[in-house]
């Protein structure tokens, strides 16, 4: 097995909604997961900004093409509500652009903030 971490970017509105950044919600779900699982990983996070989609689109383009993504997380906050479809259609593009020349890269969803562990868990077991 490789000493290599899994890159995952994980994707968020909640800054933009609750004012918490996804990088301490990433923090505090990797200090309860089991057996030192968070060892595997390097969690990134991508707080979207809500109110500048298409600055936040841009930014999220840079981001991907920046880094050897293995895995990319979408927040719940983005597509569990129906006033945010519009955004999570945008952000689902840039995605499949990114895995058209990464087919590599694993598009992930979470049920919740309190379920980015498992979810990554559930596709790099």
């Amino acid at each position: 097995m490789s000493d290599k971490k899994l890159q995952i970017l994980t994707i968020s509105l909640s800054r933009h909604l609750t004012g918490h950044p996804i990088n301490d919600i990433i923090t505090k779900n990797w200090s309860q997961a089991p057996d030192n699982q968070a060892n595997r990983f390097n969690n990134v996070g991508f707080d979207f900004d809500g109110k500048n989609v298409t600055g936040a689109l841009d930014q999220l383009k840079e981001t991907l093409a920046g880094h050897p993504w293995d895995g990319i997380l979408v927040g719940w906050c983005i597509r569990g509500k129906p006033e945010h479809t519009a955004i999570f259609e945008r952000i689902m593009a840039v995605c499949i652009g990114f895995s058209r020349g990464h087919p590599e890269a694993k598009v992930l969803f979470c049920t919740g903030p309190d379920n980015l562990v498992e979810a990554t868990l559930r596709n790099f077991p």
